[in-house]
């Protein structure tokens, strides 16, 4: 039985590799802005106007976050409408189109459309990845599934940060344009989830779905696993469609769903998640990375430090899926968002330090040694617990309308945060971001330490019913 189960898993972590291609070419998408940021500001700008200005650059850093906004909705209507497959195959689109604007555009008015393209993307892949994975997943591997998302798009992070350090700037559009095409073609054979499928009362479409995502065959054993999975959903469907006062609803979702106090509460934890997430910093570190070496006054060349960091941050991506369904998500949780503070602090401090005119020469490897370690930690579990537990403790009902607002409000954090990290950094300087963002990781282990529940090795019905008497208590 063990080598059974283990054979089952191994298909589902393929497949689940294979789902999250688009997750990799997202991840180029964002990682392109680092590497060729400098160029086009530079007199060597390949645009036929010449170098964009520092309010045009701030405006392509940040319309990609826009772009996203208006995404979610349109997503998450979409994931409700059409599924959660079709919807996922529609986010190829706009990457697709991103990078044709790139390749073939040369005013930065292209380069705005490309960036609220990827954002469109973005938006998807944010809210309807997890989400499949989710729906897909068995419970105890759930979150290692899960937390492949932030790892395929970290990868895909760093191969924009090689390739545009030593292709060209047409030359890696062009090559990366692929792979969302070949996401469209890999994706294209995986089923429905089985949870959306018993929603639209189409139960014998979800068995196939479940034998196909199992490996499942006619065998008894096979057939009694299926049989006992699919009893357990069709249960969750049931207990779903419950309203607080035992009846049972019907019809689509709206914000009246939110009404149970345990569907409150999973949203109230999802908005502050998000905004934690965005105002950690890690997401703008991630975009100006380049920029912020260089501004450090770091030693090293810019470009290869953003490498040397996109290569961490997949360290920490893959330690994630290692230790997400092995230790309790609270202590993972609360532990890198401490080490993360002390990282950014220690950053702050070399920036605090060179601004007095202090001799730093001999601890110029601070800022990269501080930002790689911040990085993988919070690569192992401020980053991608966020949107494993988001996906967790929505109700199935409203998960979809659910993580459509809470990813909304997190591309709308993330647009302040990226639009105005310049701004920032010339009011209270390099050192004072850095401080901020070490105040709000220390937030971020605070919340999660008081406020959300362990979600590791529990069901999702065990999991809002442990939110429902959290509540009572």
């Amino acid at each position: 039985m063990r080598l059974l189960l283990g054979r089952f898993l191994s298909q589902l972590a393929q497949k689940t590799c294979a789902a999250n291609i688009i997750s990799l070419s997202l991840g180029t998408a964002i990682g392109w802005l680092s590497p060729f940021l400098p160029l086009l500001i530079s007199h060597d700008s390949p645009l036929e106007h010449g170098p964009v200005t520092d309010i045009q650059a701030t405006w392509i850093a940040s319309l990609l976050c826009i772009g996203a906004f208006f995404g979610t909705f349109l997503f998450g209507w979409s994931a409700e409408r059409f599924g959660r497959k079709m919807s996922l195959l529609a986010t190829a689109l706009p990457l697709v189109g991103f990078w044709a604007c790139v390749a073939f555009g040369s005013s930065v008015e292209l380069l705005y459309t490309a960036r609220l393209l990827a954002g469109l993307g973005a938006a998807g892949v944010f809210l309807l990845v997890p989400m499949y994975i989710t729906e897909i997943a068995e419970d105890r591997i759930r979150g290692t599934l899960g937390s492949f998302f932030i790892l395929f798009l970290n990868i895909g992070t760093l191969v924009s940060f090689v390739m545009g350090s030593y292709l060209s700037y047409h030359l890696t559009a062009y090559i990366l344009c692929t792979l969302p095409i070949a996401y469209l073609a890999v994706f294209f054979q995986f089923p429905e989830t089985p949870q959306y499928l018993i929603r639209c009362n189409r139960v014998r479409d979800a068995e196939c779905s479940l034998k196909y995502l199992r490996g499942y065959t006619s065998t008894p054993d096979h057939l009694e696993m299926l049989r006992t999975e699919m009893d357990g959903l069709l249960q969750m469907q049931v207990t779903g469609e419950k309203s607080a006062d035992g009846t049972t609803e019907q019809g689509g979702i709206s914000l009246s769903d939110f009404a149970s106090p345990s569907a409150r509460k999973a949203l109230l934890i999802g908005l502050v998640l998000v905004s934690l997430n965005q105002l950690s910093g890690c997401f703008a570190l991630i975009n100006y990375t380049a920029q912020i070496f260089a501004d450090a006054g770091s030693d090293l060349d810019p470009n290869m430090a953003a490498i040397i960091v996109g290569a961490i941050q997949i360290i920490g991506s893959y330690g994630s899926t290692i230790v997400v369904d092995r230790c309790q998500r609270k202590h993972v949780y609360i532990a890198t968002s401490f080490l993360a503070a002390i990282g950014l602090f220690a950053m702050g401090t070399h920036g605090y330090l060179k601004s007095q005119r202090i001799d730093v020469s001999a601890i110029n490897w601070i800022p990269v040694a501080s930002l790689s370690f911040v990085i993988f930690i919070a690569s192992v579990g401020l980053l991608p617990l966020t949107f494993v537990i988001l996906s967790e403790i929505l109700p199935p009902k409203v998960r979809s309308l659910g993580g459509s607002l809470c990813t909304a409000f997190l591309w709308t954090i993330s647009f302040l945060v990226v639009k105005y990290y310049p701004v920032m950094v010339e009011l209270v300087g390099l050192h004072g971001c850095m401080w901020m963002f070490s105040a709000v990781c220390l937030s971020a282990g605070l919340f999660n330490a008081i406020v959300i529940p362990e979600t590791r090795g529990r069901s999702i019905e065990q999991i809002i019913h442990a939110m429902e008497n959290d509540i009572k208590s």
